[in-house]
């Protein structure tokens, strides 16, 4: 494929090819992900002839989105200890809404020791300004490993939400019934148990009942009606790495044009971004929990020369959709608004490339942008992609014929303009970092 009219997004296309064409799927600690980081790597030392650093960390892969099956399964384990033992399914269930709670809706790692690490990294690279005296940094980050393949998404994108919030429902449920059990069974001495529900059925048939009989039937019964959740939640995703999503858009559309950006500044004539410091930075495991924005802040958090407070991170995650170019300034379920000010300034720089620009707030999950402003950073995601479910965002079908060479360019167009409207508040500014 070669498209003159898009070179930009061209030269984007093939930077993803590049790495597509020998990894395939990436999944956050795979092997897969590591040679993927090394391709990307080699592509920032020959594009930006700059020297690539690479940060190893673990990665507890399936302590985040990929434990949702597991989640299912055991809903069923729990929704069996009901009727041996209601304590136990109240604790099961609790547990199990606590883990969706605290690693799948927000992403704390609270329980992260208790699973098996694998390996991961991330690579970034530093250009240095072209005026010699850095006033600010602009970092470009992207993630580059891909997800597990959702099942519900691939198969039918508008039942996704539908079966995924019957499940979570359906565990609530479930520990709701195992209270409401333990109280009557507190308040009947003991009189109400599952052993007892033959008896029940037979005095309800003969008419001869009380409420206890009623209430007995309905706490026993009542939760067969949540097995298709928990069976919706076991069939979320597939960890079947043959099915896993390529990730083309999702989001080696956003390492690619941070590349394609980045070599633009660097070998420009143009006096835009002359004081910065363009840092190029490829994080791995964002499936995961955002394990490697994570790691990288940790490892720079103290490292003045990239992260100080005239440091912009703009994050680019998934690049496809020309009618939905999107500011991200907030991950809703993370609690931490992004950068006001990139906010507004993304918002200009869409509208002024000529396409409708959308403010948003990302209902679930996170991205990239979080890590960096929960320490403090100031940072702001940009991506075009519908943000209701598609059978293209973390399926099988997110290979390169899902990426649309007039929105990378477009995308490509956005990010440049982002970089002039900052360089603007520095224009003539005598300040300098050390």
């Amino acid at each position: 494929m070669n498209n003159q009219e898009y070179q930009n997004g061209q030269k984007i296309y093939d930077l993803v090819k590049e790495v597509l064409d020998v990894t395939g799927p990436r999944l956050p600690g795979s092997e897969e992900e590591r040679i993927g980081a090394e391709i990307i790597a080699g592509q920032l030392q020959r594009e930006l002839d700059a020297t690539p650093v690479t940060e190893k960390f673990k990665t507890p892969r399936h302590a985040c989105i990929s434990a949702i099956p597991w989640l299912g399964w055991a809903s069923f384990i729990s929704f069996c200890l009901l009727y041996l033992s209601p304590i136990l399914s109240l604790i099961g269930s609790a547990f199990l809404l606590l883990f969706a709670l605290t690693h799948i809706f927000y992403y704390s790692h609270l329980l992260d020791p208790l699973f098996k690490k694998d390996d991961s990294q991330n690579v970034y690279a530093v250009i240095p300004p072209k005026s010699g005296n850095a006033k600010y940094n602009i970092m470009l980050s992207a993630h580059m490993d891909s997800s597990w393949c959702w099942l519900h998404s691939y198969n039918n994108p508008k039942t996704m939400m539908l079966k995924t919030g019957a499940g979570v429902l359906s565990v609530i449920g479930l520990l709701c019934i195992s209270i409401a059990i333990i109280a009557l069974e507190s308040a009947t001495g003991g009189k109400l148990s599952f052993m007892g529900l033959s008896d029940a059925f037979a005095k309800m048939s003969s008419g001869i009942h009380t409420g206890i009989e009623i209430a007995l039937v309905a706490v026993y019964c009542v939760p067969v009606i949540f097995l298709p959740g928990f069976w919706w939640l076991t069939q979320y995703m597939t960890y079947d790495k043959k099915k896993a999503a390529p990730g083309a858009m999702d989001n080696l559309s956003g390492v690619a044009t941070a590349i394609a950006v980045a070599k633009y500044y660097k070998e420009s004539d143009t006096e835009v971004a002359k004081d910065a410091r363009i840092i190029v930075v490829g994080t791995g495991a964002e499936e995961s929990g955002l394990i490697g924005a994570n790691a990288f802040v940790k490892a720079h958090k103290e490292d003045k020369e990239l992260l100080n407070e005239d440091t912009y991170v703009i994050n680019l995650d998934s690049f496809r959709d020309m009618e939905h170019f999107n500011v991200v300034k907030k991950d809703t379920l993370q609690f931490v608004p992004f950068d006001k000010e990139l906010t507004q300034l993304s918002k200009q720089a869409i509208d002024n490339c000529g396409v409708e620009s959308h403010i948003i707030e990302n209902p679930v999950g996170g991205s990239d942008s979080t890590s960096f402003a929960k320490a403090g950073f100031k940072t702001i995601t940009i991506n075009a992609q519908d943000p209701r479910p598609t059978d293209y965002y973390h399926t099988t079908n997110d290979g390169l014929d899902n990426l649309n060479i007039d929105t990378l360019d477009k995308g490509f167009d956005v990010v440049k303009e982002l970089i002039r409207l900052l360089d603007q508040k520095y224009s003539g500014d005598s300040k300098t970092q050390n």
